[in-house]
């Protein structure tokens, strides 16, 4: 199998925080993705994403947003209740 990351995206606008990743399947390998595709209702590239979240790589993506969160917390950032928060973004952002 053959994996290939573009950085680039011929002219069309990506989200900023995605890659495009294209990869080389032998012929019974894409028909089987291909089958439990449509079994699962989904797109090949949904199952293909869903596999990469909960196949080798699961456990280091869950450590990395447990570090995030960790960060997150250790702001110590003022928190409020959710309609005084809301009400001071507003005014920040000149909408009352």
């Amino acid at each position: 199998m053959k994996i290939a990351i573009r950085t680039e995206s011929k002219g069309k606008k990506g989200h900023p925080r995605t890659k495009r990743v294209q990869t080389v399947l032998a012929i019974e390998q894409y028909e089987l993705l291909l089958q439990a595709a449509k079994q699962a209702g989904e797109t090949v590239s949904a199952l293909v994403r869903k596999a990469i979240e909960t196949g080798p790589l699961a456990q280091e993506l869950q450590r990395k947003r447990e570090r995030a969160f960790e960060e997150l917390l250790s702001l110590d950032a003022p928190v409020s209740d959710w309609e005084q928060m809301e009400k001071e973004i507003a005014e920040g952002a000149g909408r009352e």
